[in-house]
């Protein structure tokens, strides 16, 4: 029997369903000599720092050195769903004579499985089934060309070199920077560029002083601007006044047929940043939607960086071209605009599939990201071609050269499906035509950078180290596109690791930074918070330097790894030296936060300050200083007491704490009570007890 480990039970259900499997059992279904079962993403994660034998009582204001498990450990995650699960697929591995890898095509996917596999301690024969799309056809051609899972080695050894390193970054940064600064600051190698990038925008349109500037410009007959910028009206004056002695003449005429290129297919990032432009939709939830649609078989494997198809898939897009060819005129296209294996590193760029859904039984946003992916595809293998007819004039203004330029629309080609405005129409003039001038002085004043948006920081994360060039829109200074013009060496620096973050785990590192409150989102723009200021401005003064040059070294790292250039042993040793620099920094400074909030005592778990807070449906509680972190420690204003509910006074509260009792009435008797840390389905929960 072989048995198949899907990622997810909506994997599962795709895979049985392709392959005919359709008994339905308990945590798996069976038919067809195949066992088809199912994970809940990770089953397994790394051990938390209470879990070692040697760390299980220090408490974080104790901690002085980085906390490096050797080795570091996994466990079963604590939830009932899970264990039960687990405990199902190891049975189902006993008696399985062969287990396909059914993780997501990536190597979060790959390292999953194989935890479980490991796990479950079977040592038998263990094959891949790789899916760039979750139709029925491709579910069914690729588990006939499944390989050998140890081909795959190198990209579990990059996930786990990558869990294991954002473990101990994380894990340590936050302890170090908490205890320097008297709050809780979350900390990790991929946040803590995202913040210091919006910190740095922010920080430069804080400072930025305007200037006035005043330019000469003719909008007599023919928009004209002289290309010298001035600082004052009278250095213009005369300028101006020989200028508007003449006529306009036009020297050359230019007119020529352009073809133009559709814009390439679709990373995971560009369509993101295409949806936020043009239909506003935040990165995290066309996240959501995009995946939805991969797992319903409408679109291709959506986290792949490239924009490019691989050249062995040019059957696979005729057959694609032939289901659409009786609603549209496409043709395919040989072009290395398109078919570029060179820069495809493990997925190709996103397209629809064969799997044509109907339309209208997508919700709205759905029909918004299926109909992008769509159109720039049909742009792609449009059969006619966009043809933009072009006029330039060369004009002469006395001593002075000029040019115009005007484009119009010839033959619309792909523009059908990805509209642009193009028109810029020019009066009709011929060569040795002259034409009235009147140039004006017109007062500017220098605008600032934009405010970071979604898609300006997906472009920075995905190419760090590129001049990103930035055309405002002087009519409305807000807008701000930065132009990727991508090119083989952009490619080379992508594929050596020389990026922040993968295109899988950018959003929700974005979306934490926006949980923990160092950013904040105000309509399409990204902006630091006081908290987010304090945050960089901390690592400022303790000069701890884990910007983008530094992440981007250890994402290279991970290549390494990949390319079996470097082990998981020597990168785990070498975070170890970083952390024991920072961890060395002896730099006295002053605490943060919390100084003017009321400590009600210490927890009775660490030994934090406990403070007073609300949650966000107005519930009171008692919280930990480390809370959400090493330390759940938490007093509810309201607590049960059996059947009975008692309400908390912030005395009692304070009396708990520091005596170790309190007296409460509850159902009509007055009695003391003391805290108890109870343990009940692994998780701990603060309880009162009654003292006898």
């Amino acid at each position: 029997m072989k048995v198949i480990i899907c990622e997810k039970p909506s994997l599962a259900k795709n895979v049985a369903n392709a392959l005919g499997v359709k008994n339905r059992k308990d945590g798996y279904i069976e038919g067809n000599n195949y066992i088809v079962t199912w994970c809940f993403g990770h089953l397994l994660e790394l051990k938390d720092t209470k879990d070692y034998k040697n760390f299980e009582n220090l408490k974080w204001k104790d901690i002085t050195v980085p906390i490096i498990p050797n080795p570091l450990e996994l466990k079963i995650k604590n939830d009932a769903g899970v264990k039960k699960q687990l405990k199902i697929i190891k049975e189902l591995l006993k008696n399985a004579d062969e287990v396909i890898n059914c993780g997501d095509a990536d190597r979060e996917g790959q390292i999953i499985i194989d935890n479980v596999i490991e796990y479950c301690s079977y040592r038998k024969k263990v094959r891949r089934l790789w899916l760039p799309e979750q139709t029925d056809d491709t579910i069914r051609n690729q588990i006939n060309k499944m390989e050998d899972n140890k081909k795959y080695i190198n990209l579990y050894n990059e996930g786990i070199a990558r869990t294991y390193m954002d473990w101990l970054m994380g894990i340590n940064l936050t302890v170090f920077l908490t205890n320097k600064s008297g709050v809780l600051l979350k900390a990790g190698r991929v946040l803590i560029p995202i913040v210091k990038y919006i910190y740095d925008r922010d920080m430069e349109i804080r400072n930025f002083i305007p200037k006035k500037y005043y330019v000469l410009e003719n909008k007599k007959n023919l928009n004209l601007t002289f290309k010298t910028k001035f600082n004052s009206i009278d250095e213009l004056k005369n300028i101006k006044e020989e200028l508007n002695k003449n006529t306009g003449v036009i020297k050359k005429v230019e007119e020529k047929d352009t073809i133009k290129n559709p814009k390439k297919l679709f990373s995971l990032s560009t369509l993101q940043s295409e949806l936020s432009k043009k239909y506003n939709i935040p990165f995290a939830s066309s996240l959501k939607i995009i995946q939805e649609l991969y797992e319903r078989g409408y679109l291709t494997y959506p986290r792949t960086n490239t924009e490019y198809l691989a050249e062995e898939e040019k059957n696979k897009i005729k057959e694609l071209i032939e289901v659409l060819s009786n609603k549209y005129s496409l043709i395919f296209k040989n072009k290395k605009s398109i078919f570029d294996s060179s820069k495809v590193e493990s997925h190709s760029a996103i397209t629809i599939t064969k799997k044509i859904p109907n339309i209208d039984e997508l919700k709205e946003n759905e029909q918004k990201v299926y109909n992008t992916v769509l159109n720039r595809f049909l742009s792609n293998f449009c059969s006619e071609d966009t043809v933009l007819s072009t006029k330039k004039y060369y004009i002469e203004v006395g001593n002075h050269n000029f040019t115009a330029k005007g484009t119009t629309i010839k033959q619309k080609g792909f523009l059908i499906y990805e509209e642009e405005k193009i028109e810029n129409q020019l009066p009709n003039f011929k060569e040795g035509d002259t034409f009235e001038i009147d140039f004006i002085e017109k007062e500017k004043t220098t605008t600032p950078p934009a405010k970071i948006t979604e898609s300006s920081l997906s472009n920075y994360l995905k190419n760090p180290f590129k001049k990103h060039k930035e055309e405002v829109d002087e009519e409305n200074t807000d807008e701000l596109e930065e132009i990727i013009e991508t090119d083989d060496e952009e490619y080379k620096q992508i594929l050596k690791g020389i990026e922040i973050g993968t295109e899988a785990t950018r959003t929700g590192i974005i979306e934490n930074a926006k949980n923990i409150g160092y950013i904040k989102s105000n309509k399409k723009n990204l902006e630091i918070t006081e908290l987010g200021e304090k945050f960089i401005e901390l690592l400022n003064k303790l000069e701890i330097n884990l910007y983008a040059e530094k992440t981007v070294e250890f994402s290279q790292e991970l290549k390494k790894v990949y390319n079996q250039e470097t082990t998981i042993d020597k990168v785990v040793k070498n975070i170890e030296i970083e952390l024991c620099k920072i961890f060395e920094t002896d730099i006295k400074i002053e605490k943060l936060g919390n100084n003017d909030k009321e400590e009600f005592g210490k927890c009775l778990k660490c030994g934090g300050k406990i403070f007073k807070g609300k949650t966000k449906t107005g519930k009171i509680n008692y919280y930990c200083e480390n809370y959400k972190n090493n330390c759940n420690f938490t007093i509810w204003e309201e607590m049960k007491y059996y059947k009975d509910t008692v309400k908390l006074k912030e005395k009692n509260v304070k009396e708990l704490l520091e005596k170790g009792k309190t007296k409460l009435k509850i159902n009509n008797s007055e009695d003391y009570y003391k805290l108890k840390i109870v343990n009940y389905n692994d998780k701990e929960y603060v309880n009162l007890e009654k003292i006898k």
